[in-house]
């Protein structure tokens, strides 16, 4: 690293100082050749000790303003250039509250960082850094403070060298995307080129919300790889250019592997099934292994004809049953090839009398389209909100469901989008709000819409907050009030993983509004929504009995999420999926729980009685956890196969939990060609 220290000769080489803040000279150009690119754009901090002392300070040429952090040693200030640049000198101009250890470091996207320079005996006053950096972004990166027990102050954050033309606008979309050729284990895909103003950089491939792989902006064609034989999946591609903008999806296409040798015999079915134990509201079984050809995959358990449990080991315990009541099951075994065994000769046991803590299960409704949003009203009833009729749905608690309006507005993705969250006013008694988020044809929102005599008033709608990216998969939706009487909204990185670590984007955050949908004065960033980042798509929050916010988190391909919030906090997504990646960031704060997603991708997430319950939707069981302190007992699984995808879990006023499928067409935007279900579930005191 080079460093300069400005003198008064320097104003004759070509530089123009002025006197700053606490007597800094803060360079206003620095040579002919070099142009200043920061001046007025975007920026970003770790954190900021309050509105007088944001980070836009540090780059809006002022001398009279400045950024200043809070007290913790690690802390950024990142500026967004708005195009991929070359940085050739970085100036930077303490306060007195200055760095002794930083780092300069460029990035492409604001997620994976180069580092162009750096110092351990850094003194503060004006530096000058002789660099060779290439990005889109540019951040100073802080560990130890001049001082300690202080924070970082930059009256100004100067960044020079030669940038590209500042692009905000994102591809069209890849058409016309076909499946070429299928094998066992790959699906061959090719698409038309997506179109931009600037340039396509890349296209990334997707499979139902997970990615799978990039090419670069001038391949049209891809073999996706390492797939399962006798497998269904649905492809779709995202364009992107080299500003980072990230394009809608195109339509997904369909392609189902074959097996790997042709295999029509089933196994045999299992044996010996017996019981192995017995509870008030459950009863666990075991049985000897099937046998087959090439091997068996995994066992279905059912009652009287109908799936309840799956298990891809020899034992499964089925939860849910009434107390002191017998029942018969059967079970078969399947290959990779759908093969499905005879059934094994039945097995009859009786519940206990008394109770569990996750008790018996009872049917309240079905539903046709996929029940997302969930709050109770006053008199026990519940308004829920169906993702893709757009409707808001009354369900008394027999079971009874009247539709009582259809939100305005609200688009499909052709995915996940559409109505999704639902929360009910604190003073619902009084005003009357509904609060709502949803998809519409350029963004996701959040509104608010009054109920009134058993009606949507869709008179009194409002737009609280507009502008969250939207995207086929990674709306977030999840709405919670606190007990503060703030409004908390998840939102998902709409498939664009940059979102999530910038702080000037509403996605990949958790934000908390006012009511009324300003921002809170107390809010961890001045003036934004922003109260955690670092989300890659979160459906489920919840609030203990301390108060503190919880979330359920979907990862991509490793790792889910379980994560208690903490105020302007970083989660680490993209750069760390669950504990995996480049987790080694102090900022990033680790989750309290992970599971593979293929046993878990969370969606709702509710507390009773300081235990956790967390419906997965790919793992198809109902996970229970409870809290102690700052972290929770190991997960237990409940209804594993039962149910099928699980999708909301509310908090019933008059005890237990409602609980509500998604099954069949949850990921294609199309009204009513679902098999849904609302349930109620008992829970007893522990």
């Amino acid at each position: 690293m080079t460093t300069h220290r400005w003198s008064a000769a320097a104003v004759g080489a070509g530089l123009a100082l002025v006197v700053g803040l606490a007597g800094w000279r803060i360079p206003l150009a620095y040579a002919d050749s070099e142009t200043l690119l920061s001046q007025g754009r975007p920026a970003t901090a770790a954190s900021e000790a309050g509105p007088g002392w944001v980070a836009t300070n540090a780059v809006d040429g002022a001398a009279t303003t400045a950024w200043h952090s809070d007290r913790s040693p690690v802390q950024w200030l990142s500026v967004d250039l708005g195009a991929m640049s070359t940085v050739t000198r970085v100036i930077l101009s303490w306060t007195a509250s200055c760095a002794t250890t930083y780092r300069v470091q460029t990035s492409p996207e604001g997620v994976w960082w180069t580092t162009v320079a750096g110092t351990t005996d850094g003194h503060g006053g004006t530096e000058s850094l002789t660099v060779t950096g290439f990005g889109r972004f540019v951040r100073v990166y802080a560990t130890r403070p001049c001082r300690p027990f202080d924070g970082y102050g930059l009256a100004e954050f100067q960044v020079y060298g030669s940038g590209g033309v500042v692009d905000t606008q994102p591809p069209s979309a890849p058409l016309d995307p076909t499946v070429t050729e299928v094998t066992a284990t790959s699906v061959s895909l090719a698409w038309s080129a997506a179109t931009d103003n600037v340039g396509v950089t890349a296209y990334d491939v997707y499979q139902q919300g997970q990615f799978v792989k990039s090419v670069d902006g001038h391949t049209f064609a891809t073999t996706v790889t390492k797939l399962t034989p006798n497998t269904s999946y649905g492809f779709y591609v995202n364009a992107r250019d080299g500003a980072g903008n990230v394009s809608p999806a195109s339509a997904t296409v369909t392609a189902t592997t074959p097996g790997l040798v042709i295999d029509r015999d089933p196994p045999t079915a299992p044996s010996t099934v017996r019981v192995a134990a017995v509870t008030a509201n459950s009863i666990s079984l075991a049985w000897n292994p099937s046998t087959d050809n090439v091997g068996v995959v995994g066992y279905t358990v059912y009652l009287a004809g109908t799936r309840v449990g799956t298990s891809t080991t020899t034992s499964a315990t089925i939860s849910g049953l009434a107390p002191a009541t017998a029942y018969t099951f059967t079970v078969t075994a399947s290959d990779a090839a759908h093969n499905i065994s005879p059934a094994s000769p039945p097995v009859t046991a009786s519940t206990r009398h008394g109770h569990d803590r996750v008790g018996q299960v009872t049917p309240i409704a079905t539903d046709t389209d996929i029940p997302w949003g969930l709050a109770f009203l006053p008199d026990g009833s519940a308004l829920m909100n169906e993702r893709d009729t757009h409707n808001v749905v009354r369900v008394t608690a027999d079971g009874v469901k009247t539709v009582v309006g259809t939100v305005p507005g609200v688009s499909g993705t052709d995915g996940e989008g559409g109505l999704l969250g639902l929360a009910l006013s604190p003073w619902f008694g009084i005003d009357h709000w509904l609060y709502l988020f949803h998809t519409t044809a350029t963004d996701n929102r959040i509104v608010r819409i009054r109920y009134l005599n058993g009606a949507l008033d869709l008179t009194s709608e409002q737009v609280l907050l507009s502008g969250i990216a939207r995207n086929k998969f990674h709306n977030g939706g999840r709405l919670r009030f606190g007990p503060d009487g703030k409004l908390y909204a998840s939102t998902g990185d709409a498939q664009n993983g940059a979102n999530a670590q910038n702080l000037n984007s509403l996605n990949g955050k958790i934000l908390r509004l006012n009511p009324d949908g300003s921002v809170p004065a107390d809010n961890p960033f001045p003036g934004k929504y922003v109260w955690s980042y670092g989300h890659r798509n979160v459906e489920g929050l919840a609030f203990d009995n301390r108060g503190r916010l919880w979330e359920a988190e979907l990862g991509n391909s490793i790792m889910d999420e379980l994560n208690l919030i903490r105020e302007g906090g970083n989660y680490g997504w993209p750069a760390c999926e669950g504990t995996a990646g480049a987790c080694d960031d102090p900022t990033f704060i680790a989750p309290v729980q992970t599971w593979p997603v293929a046993d878990a991708s969370p969606s709702g997430l509710a507390i009773v009685d300081n235990t956790l319950y967390m419906a997965a939707l790919r793992g198809t069981q109902l996970w229970q956890m409870r809290i102690t302190g700052t972290t929770t007992t190991t997960p237990r699984a409940y209804f594993t196969g039962t149910y099928g995808r699980l999708r909301t879990v509310e908090p019933s006023p008059a005890g237990g939990l409602w609980l509500t499928t998604s099954n069949g067409g949850d990921k294609d935007s199309t009204p009513n060609n679902s098999d849904c279900a609302i349930l109620h579930v008992e829970v007893n005191d522990p």
